[in-house]
C-alpha cells in the first residue's frame, strides 16, 4: 500500500498520518460517502495540500476511466462461445460414452471368462457322473420311445374298429357339451358380478 501511494505522490510518513483521508478518498470517488465525511473531508483538502493533489489525481484517473469508451464484443461473439461450449460439452460427453463403454465390455468380458472357467472346472471335476448321467437320459428316452411307439399302436388298433371310433365319437361330444354347460354356468353366475360393477 505504503509503495502505491509513493507512486502516486504521497510519502510513507504522509500516507501513515492521512491514511484514513485517503481512504475517504477512495469512498467519495465511489460515491459512498455521507454528508458529515464529505464535509470533514472538505475541510481536510482545504488545510492539507498532499491530500488535496491526491484527490485531484485520483479524480482525474477516475474521470478518465469513466469516459474510455466500454468495450462492446463483437457481432456473433455470444453465439460463438456457446458453439465452443456445446463443442466440448459434447466432446466431454462422448469420452464419457466410451469410457463407460469399454468399462461395460471389459466387466462383461472378465465375467464370460469367470463363467467359463468355472463351469470348465465343473465339467473336469465331474466328468464320470455326467457321463453317467448322460447314458441313464439316453437309455431313459429310448424307454420313452418304445413306450410311447407301443401307445399309439394301441391307439392306432383300437380307432381301427367301428366300435372303438363311435366310443371315441361319443365320449368327444360329451366332454364338449360339459364344457358348454360349464361355460353357461359360468356366464350366468358372474353376470350380477358385471351389472353391478358398470352400475358402479
Amino acid at each position: 500500500m505504503s509503495n502505491m501511494l509513493t507512486r502516486a505522490g504521497v510519502s510513507s510518513s504522509r500516507a501513515g498520518d492521512h491514511s484514513e483521508y485517503l481512504m475517504l478518498i477512495s469512498l467519495e470517488l465511489d460515491g459512498m460517502l455521507d454528508a458529515d465525511e464529505k464535509k470533514r473531508l472538505d475541510g481536510h483538502l482545504e488545510r492539507c495540500s498532499g491530500c488535496r493533489s491526491q484527490w485531484q489525481l485520483w479524480q482525474a484517473i477516475d474521470n478518465r476511466l469513466r469516459e474510455a469508451p466500454m468495450p462492446v464484443p463483437s457481432p456473433g461473439f455470444a453465439q460463438s462461445v456457446a458453439q465452443r461450449l456445446a463443442l466440448q460439452e459434447r466432446r466431454r460427453n462422448l469420452q464419457i460414452g466410451v469410457i463407460l463403454t469399454v468399462f461395460t465390455v471389459v466387466v462383461w468380458s472378465l465375467g464370460l471368462v469367470g463363467v467359463c472357467a468355472l463351469a470348465g472346472t465343473l465339467i473336469y471335476t465331474n466328468l464320470e457322473r455326467l457321463t453317467e448321467t448322460g447314458l441313464f437320459l439316453s437309455e431313459a428316452w429310448a424307454v420313452a420311445g418304445v413306450v410311447g411307439q407301443s401307445l399309439w399302436d394301441v391307439i392306432v388298433e383300437l380307432t381301427a374298429t367301428s366300435t372303438a371310433l363311435g366310443v371315441a365319437s361319443t365320449y368327444l361330444v360329451v366332454v364338449i357339451a360339459a364344457l358348454a354347460v360349464w361355460c353357461v354356468i359360468i356366464q350366468r353366475t358372474t353376470q350380477p358380478l358385471r351389472s353391478r360393477a358398470w352400475e358402479d
